[in-house]
Formats: C-alpha cells, sequence, structure tokens
C-alpha cells in the first residue's frame, strides 16, 4: 500500500493506493473504525523543525459497524480534505502558517484490533511524501474564503 497527497486550492485528495498482489482492505471513515485514522503533518517550507501533527476531532456515531472499503489489486481510494471537513485538533497551532507555504504529509493509521482481524482490514501505519501547498490553504482554513 502506498499513499499520496494532491493539493488544490480548495481541497487536498489522500489517494490511498493498493500496490500489492491482493485485494485491500481499509476502515471506511464513516465508522468509529476509521474515522481517526487519518491525520496530517503540517510544516514551514522548506522542512524545519516547524513541523505539527493534526489529529481529526472524535465525533459521535449514533449508529456504527465495522464497515470496511475494498481496494482491487491495482486500484485506488480518494480521501478528500476540505475546509472544516474533518475537523482537526491542533489547527491552531499551524495558524501562523495560514499565508506561507506550507508541507503537508499525510498518514494512515490503523492499530491492531478484533474487528481488523475478522475483517481482513490493513493494520499498520503508511505516510506519504511531502507535498507542497502554497497559499492560500482553502482545504485547511475555512476563514480565507
Amino acid at each position: 500500500m502506498a499513499i499520496e497527497v494532491q493539493v488544490s486550492r480548495t481541497r487536498l485528495d489522500v489517494v490511498i493506493a493498493n500496490k500489492g498482489a491482493e485485494r485491500l482492505r481499509v476502515w471506511d471513515r464513516s465508522n468509529s473504525w476509521g474515522w481517526e485514522t487519518l491525520g496530517l503533518d503540517i510544516a514551514g517550507s522548506p522542512l524545519s523543525a516547524d513541523c505539527y501533527t493534526l489529529s481529526v476531532k472524535p465525533r459521535s456515531f449514533t449508529r456504527n459497524g465495522p464497515g470496511s472499503i475494498e481496494i482491487p489489486v491495482g486500484g485506488t481510494h480518494t480521501i478528500t480534505v476540505a475546509a472544516r471537513y474533518p475537523e482537526w485538533d491542533g489547527i491552531e497551532r499551524v495558524a501562523h502558517l495560514r499565508y506561507a507555504a506550507l508541507l503537508v504529509r499525510a498518514k494512515l493509521n490503523i492499530p491492531p484490533s478484533a474487528e481488523a482481524k475478522t475483517y481482513g482490514v490493513f493494520i499498520g501505519e503508511v505516510k506519504s511524501s511531502w507535498r507542497e501547498s502554497p497559499p492560500p490553504h482553502l482545504w485547511l482554513f475555512s476563514d480565507q474564503q
């Protein structure tokens, strides 16, 4: 598995690619197993020690079950990030970067669980390469429109 970040003016796409020889399952983000699996690292450009990790704000699910996405061999699945979706814990720590070029890296982290084993879901962490995002970062900061 590999993940790639594609940055545009208003959105950031995290593309999960199945580079293996068998089908790949990841948790669907519409349930509690998958919601918090996506994270972002944000840094000033050029890459420096000024680096921050953003995690998705927790949310409650009124109906919940361990749903997954199956990615065929050679296939992809895209997760789109746009302003306020999802909402990020720690976004205030990167507010000083809103008008500067920044670097972004996505992380998909799926911890071990009985459900992951039962449903054959990938377990582990995968990170993308760093990608530059020129300002304005409308995909991250909702007040720049």
